[in-house]
């Protein structure tokens, strides 16, 4: 990692421990009622086939990079216990409870690549929103292929570094007291830019669809693969939302979505300051923000983007048919 990644790394890695893992967690169980559950549905037949019992004995093995608060590995953990959950981030996470017994996790740097792992080890590969502390994230997907065993799946999810109005369009640039102003809008472009003065390759979630193609291009071919946009209202102001008879899973997806962004101002903060802004109006900026999402001001959407991709499989494969349930109802709202 150069000095400027570590730095911002460093910068936004300040909140990680209590209040930003408090969030990530929130994050978690947003993406768990959007997605309806912890992958996306078009990937879940893979995902089973990936970790269904293997008839050679070895046991399946997830990857978990940039694990944050480690909980989407350890609900993985709990769904497939028969496997080896590794969460892996440049910082632990913190637990109120011990995780289960079939989960580590492990201090690294991804950008150093996975080379720690043996060549084809693992069944499923996961990451989210990571490319904020990568520096050639393009790189770090054919590491994650060559770490990922015959018929194993890569899954990516990301947040797109834009809010978007009621209509799925970017925001535009306005000043305050203008139309079309929005506080969240300040921040989260005054953080990208600022994140990616420090490391140009943030939004290389951009090119994850077409990196995957080019990649079977040169070599490393993949059985399938897809990619799917998710629109999260920000809190439910839809009409849809608004009416008797709601979906009840996209309603707490927008309600979790509006507690996870009201703190994304918090969370940005020690990167807004050390970019020259002052305390002051950085403060000022992060009130207004968690006060316009918190109240519902302004009618937003976060957009996320998630891929996945199923690397080619042996004729002689060892696994059996032993597909494993979606996470119980309870669990996935």
């Amino acid at each position: 990692m150069d000095e400027e990644t570590a730095s911002q790394s460093s910068d936004m890695a300040s909140r990680t421990d209590g209040e930003e893992h408090g969030r990530l967690d929130v994050q978690h169980e947003m993406l768990k009622a959007a997605l309806g559950g912890l992958y996306m549905r078009q990937a879940a037949p893979a995902v089973r086939r990936a970790l269904a019992i293997r008839k050679d004995g070895d046991p399946n093995a997830i990857l978990d990079i940039g694990t944050g608060s480690g909980c989407w590995v350890i609900d993985m953990a709990e769904q497939y216990p028969h496997a080896e959950a590794v969460g892996m981030d440049i910082v632990p996470p913190n637990f109120v409870s011990p995780p289960p017994a079939n989960t580590r996790f492990e201090c690294d740097d991804a950008n150093q690549g996975l080379s720690q792992y043996f060549p084809e080890s693992f069944d499923v590969v996961h990451s989210r929103c990571i490319t904020i502390g990568i520096t050639d994230y393009r790189s770090l997907l054919e590491h994650a292929y060559n770490v990922l065993r015959p018929g194993g799946v890569l899954l990516t999810v990301d947040c797109d570094m834009i809010v978007y109005n009621e209509n799925q369009e970017p925001f535009p640039s306005a000043n305050e007291g203008e139309p079309g102003f929005s506080w969240m809008n300040l921040v989260i472009t005054v953080g990208t830019q600022a994140i990616l003065s420090r490391n140009p390759g943030a939004k290389a979630y951009l090119n994850t669809s077409r990196w995957i193609k080019e990649m079977e291009e040169n070599g490393c071919p993949w059985d399938e693969s897809g990619e799917r946009v998710v629109w999260v209202p920000l809190g439910p102001w839809t009409k849809e939302l608004q009416e008797d008879r709601v979906n009840r899973r996209e309603f707490i997806a927008a309600q979790l979505m509006k507690e996870d962004f009201a703190g994304i101002g918090g969370s940005l903060r020690p990167l807004l300051v050390a970019s020259g802004n002052s305390e002051e109006d950085v403060d000022r900026w992060v009130r207004e923000q968690e006060a316009e999402v918190r109240e519902m001001k302004v009618k937003t959407y976060i957009k996320w983007i998630c891929n996945w991709a199923v690397k080619k499989r042996s004729p002689t494969t060892p696994t059996i048919e032993n597909p494993e349930p979606e996470l119980p109802s309870s669990a996935v709202p």
